[in-house]
């Protein structure tokens, strides 16, 4: 892979990692990006100095405001810029002469406008760029980087702890989306960079950047457009010799490319030319950001590279639903050995149930130590490489209880009880397996009145990827990430 100039590196690092962040625009107006960027890293927690900057002076919540970058003495690494387009370029030759490693412009009103103006301002500031500072943006929300306990707009509530899965992003809300999502499938990150318009720093020498950061082993980006297809698909082909890169590219349809045109000024492409490209790079094109989460989360969370697989519970009809797409996606699902279905055989009294793989228990309300003993039995007698258990979380926690309360049992067991029960065994399964196990959790209820199960949800979700196991709200999801996770990490 051939490698980044040292210089740029440097100054990526410094802007990922920042001593001193200066915030440009109106920093004591509440409401304004200024103001919330301030108020974000206070609550986030920037590890370095925070310098608000306004003409006016004063200061805010606590902290002194500069009239400009001559009054501070210290290193300042970091701009964050919230001004009115046209003053822009005053700024960024301030920031220049202060010896800033660089800025991220959140304004807006530059090329992706279409207007002359706009086109104009933003070629100023790519000349800007060329002297020596490196610019996100504009149009952007910043930088997320939990190592520099840095965060973009307004990413305060943003996981703290530093992990090994990045983004780059032209959209700012796909950028927050993204780093909100990644917390709920417990996935840890890197670094975050909305980019926006991309006038000096763009897709292919952040992937670069990222294909050489320490703190970073796999890639995601959502991108609009590209400047140089060339330089950007050999880029992404070196990148992904080194690390998995999963690119959704939007605008690939007439509609599409006309909200992408207004978007960020950028130019899409044709569908087939551009997955054809990308797959050849190396990549994996996806498509939407569950997409992304569901296929890192495979990444992230299973360590065996085949895609043979067992399928538990969940009832008939999801089963053969599950079959239909492994077959669809290249997943191998091997029937089970004739033993193997025999001994399964035992734990059933009565006829009506699926021992091949799928096992189908024909009750989502089996008893809990009946199913862990025959996924033991699977995942140590077959050669299988993800067990893919399929919870329904209505019948179990829900239907379940109430059918006790009705049969007279006054103390039946509290909601969650049976996948307590069930994840204290499997993880002892896992661990003595070596196998690797996935959670499906379902939920087709919504009852206002049942609205503590999606805490109860959410909770499960934390407890099961405390133990390494990824949970998923859909077999189609879980199926589509681990057929996403084969073709990016095979195992021939």
């Amino acid at each position: 892979m051939k490698m980044m100039n040292p210089e740029t590196k440097q100054q990526l690092d410094r802007m990922c990692n920042p001593r001193g962040l200066a915030i440009f625009g109106g920093v004591s107006k509440p409401g304004s990006f200024a103001n919330s960027i301030l108020v974000s890293h206070v609550k986030y927690g920037f590890k370095g100095k925070l310098y608000p900057i306004s003409p006016k002076g004063g200061d805010v919540g606590g902290h002194k405001i500069y009239k400009n970058l001559n009054e501070i003495d210290e290193p300042v690494d970091l701009a964050s810029i919230s001004v009115p387009a046209e003053a822009v370029p005053e700024i960024l030759e301030a920031c220049l002469e202060h010896g800033v490693a660089g800025a991220e412009i959140h304004t807006s009103g530059f090329g992706e406008t279409g207007e002359e103006v706009g086109k104009e301002l933003q070629k100023k500031i790519t000349e800007i760029s060329k002297k020596g500072l490196r610019l996100i943006g504009p149009n952007c929300f910043g930088i997320h980087s939990p190592k520099g306990g840095l965060t973009l707009l307004p990413g305060f509530d943003m996981q703290r702890d530093r992990g090994n899965v990045a983004m780059i992003s032209q959209s700012g809300g796909i950028a927050n989306d993204f780093g909100h999502e990644a917390i709920t499938a417990g996935l840890k990150i890197s670094k975050i960079i909305s980019f926006g318009n991309g006038c000096d720093l763009e897709a292919a020498e952040l992937l670069e950047y990222l294909g050489e950061d320490d703190d970073t082993e796999y890639i995601a980006a959502y991108l609009e457009g590209v400047r140089d297809g060339r330089q950007f698909l050999d880029t992404v082909k070196s990148v992904s010799g080194k690390k998995p890169v999963l690119i959704w590219k939007g605008g690939l349809t007439p509609l599409g490319a006309r909200a992408t045109l207004s978007h960020t000024g950028s130019l899409g492409g044709e569908s087939k030319i551009w997955n054809g490209a990308i797959t050849q790079a190396g990549a994996l094109s996806v498509r939407g950001l569950d997409d992304i989460i569901d296929t890192l989360s495979v990444l992230s969370y299973v360590k065996s590279k085949g895609n043979r697989i067992a399928i538990a519970g969940g009832g008939g009809a999801i089963g053969v639903f599950s079959s239909d797409l492994a077959h669809e996606w290249g997943i191998e699902i091997p029937l089970f050995s004739p033993d193997t279905q025999q001994r399964l055989h035992e734990f059933f009294p009565t006829p009506g149930n699926s021992v091949a793989n799928p096992l189908d228990t024909g009750t989502p309300m089996f008893p809990v130590e009946w199913l862990s003993e025959m996924i033991r039995e699977i995942l140590t007698r077959e050669p299988i490489d993800i067990m893919v258990l399929i919870m329904l979380l209505h019948p179990l926690e829900v239907v379940a209880p109430s059918f006790m309360e009705a049969a007279g049992i006054t103390t039946p067991p509290p909601r969650g009880h049976y996948l307590d029960s069930l994840l204290s065994s499997v993880s002892g399964i896992k661990k003595d397996t070596g196998k690797d196990i996935a959670l499906v959790l379902e939920n087709r209820a919504y009852r206002p009145e049942d609205i503590d199960i999606e805490s109860l949800k959410r909770r499960l979700i934390r407890d099961y990827q405390d133990q390494g196991i990824p949970v998923f709200p859909s077999a189609e999801r879980a199926l589509r990430g681990i057929r996403n996770a084969h073709l990016l990490n095979p195992s021939t």
